[in-house]
């Protein structure tokens, strides 16, 4: 019964191991304009490049302005490029792209990209695009519960081994 235990915890290990490097989340490999670049006016669009595929129905985009609202920005989805057009706004500041996608795989990705505009008036002309609560913006997520999630099942299934060994031992001493 040892034996079993040792093999199974050995195959839980490894199983542990081999998930780590399996990363299958999309990556943002690069944007237009680019994060952390400096632009004279408010591009009408953003294009961000992924280096999977991006499933069309769950991608999201908002830009937050430098006065702190949030709008949503309509999207479009082709292959690992989500392009999104803009709200209009004139305002000078910084501005943040927040997105978040979902991989052809199902793993939700989210991230964001910033960029300073230098010129314009301070005013935003009114716009059709739906402003949203900043909590319903996008916003990055580190993907630690993942590593909680197999923490808890590399556990439980350790609980698990552990009592059916015990019951092993009880049976046989009863035996005999």
């Amino acid at each position: 019964m040892r034996r079993l235990l040792a093999v199974l915890l050995v195959a839980c290990a490894a199983l542990a191991v081999a998930v780590a490097p399996a990363q299958a989340h999309n990556v943002l490999t690069g944007s237009d304009p680019r994060d952390g670049s400096t632009l004279s006016s408010v591009p009408g669009k953003v294009t961000l490049t992924f280096d999977q595929p991006v499933r069309a129905d769950f991608a999201q985009v908002a830009l937050t302005s430098p006065d702190g609202i949030v709008s949503a920005a309509t999207v479009e989805v082709m292959d690992n490029e989500v392009t999104a057009t803009l709200p209009a706004t004139v305002a000078a500041g910084a501005y943040i792209v927040g997105y978040q996608i979902v991989s052809n795989d199902g793993h939700p990705v989210s991230g964001k990209i910033g960029f300073t505009v230098t010129g314009g008036t301070g005013q935003t002309p009114a716009t059709t695009a739906r402003q949203i609560a900043p909590s319903d913006a996008p916003v990055p997520s580190s993907g630690g519960w993942v590593w909680g999630l197999l923490v808890v099942a590399l556990l439980l299934s350790g609980l698990g081994i552990l009592i059916v060994a015990r019951k092993g031992r009880r049976k046989k001493g009863s035996r005999g």
